[in-house]
């Protein structure tokens, strides 16, 4: 049960990267952020105790509810202002997520010589996390997208770094970067709300 587990929760995690590339829809990228948490908790419970593990998931969880409560609070007509991607930028975006993909794939066997108690699922995940959220990272301008990449490369950290240590203070503090990064992109989309309407 667990082999067929370990490569859905891959692949949940790099449908998950992709569609918050690809979308446009804020409803949809924190819908799919906090979707993608529940593959970091797959993955990250291989290492350790469920009852740890479970941290990274309510963190994860509180970070989307953030962002969504923020946007649900700014009219929609700010809320809606995001531009719209059109056919040769998610074509774009699509293709370059998919090299991205296979890049990180190539790179396992070499990241599990320096993750010596990690799986290939583990490693592949995070390295995926890690790689797409760059990506969104690079190509993005708008507040949500910036923290939402910012969240998905810290998640891949999270992944990878569980199967060096499984400390309850670093999980703590983690946790709390999760959030206080949701809190900080919170303040500047209404920041920039705000300086739109003044």
């Amino acid at each position: 049960m667990a082999s067929l587990f370990q490569p859905l929760s891959v692949a949940l995690l790099f449908l998950c990267a992709v569609g918050i590339l690809l979308v446009k829809n804020w409803r949809w990228m924190t819908g799919l952020l906090a979707l993608q948490y529940i593959g970091v908790l797959s993955l990250v419970s291989i290492s350790w105790p469920v009852e740890i593990a479970v941290v990274k998931l309510v963190a994860g969880w509180m970070a989307a509810a953030v962002l969504f409560l923020t946007y649900v609070n700014i009219p929609d007509s700010a809320a809606e202002t995001q531009k719209e991607l059109n056919f040769p930028e998610i074509f774009f975006r699509g293709f370059t997520a998919v090299l991205i993909g296979l890049s990180m794939y190539s790179l396992v066997p070499v990241a599990l010589r320096w993750f010596l108690g990690a799986t290939p699922q583990q490693t592949l995940g995070g390295l995926l996390l890690l790689g797409l959220g760059l990506l969104q990272l690079g190509l993005s301008r708008e507040a949500i997208r910036i923290v939402i990449g910012v969240l998905t490369v810290i998640s891949g950290f999270e992944i990878l770094y569980a199967t060096l240590e499984a400390s309850v203070l670093m999980t703590g503090l983690l946790a709390i970067l999760n959030i206080g990064i949701a809190f900080v992109g919170a303040y500047l989309l209404l920041v920039s709300y705000l300086e739109e309407t003044s």
